[in-house]
């Protein structure tokens, strides 16, 4: 389990849900930004990469204390 903190940049495997099938990011790797209203800003070449996705779209997880985390 690797814990992420809001508004810092880290390097995750985005999921398989609609939104990261749609926007052909699924299962890649990416530098994600967790933001505190529970949506991710996906990074692709160094930039921005459309509109922020949710936290489970993008494959990660809260712990019971509602912090970020991939498994």
């Amino acid at each position: 389990m690797k814990v992420l903190k809001i508004n810092e940049p880290t390097m995750i495997t985005i999921g398989y849900s609609e939104a990261a099938c749609h926007l052909r990011i699924a299962g890649q790797d990416h530098e994600v930004v967790p933001m505190p209203n529970g949506m991710a800003q996906v990074f692709k070449d160094g930039r921005e990469f459309s509109f922020p996705i949710t936290w489970g779209e993008a494959g990660i997880y809260q712990d019971h204390e509602g912090n970020p985390y991939v498994p």
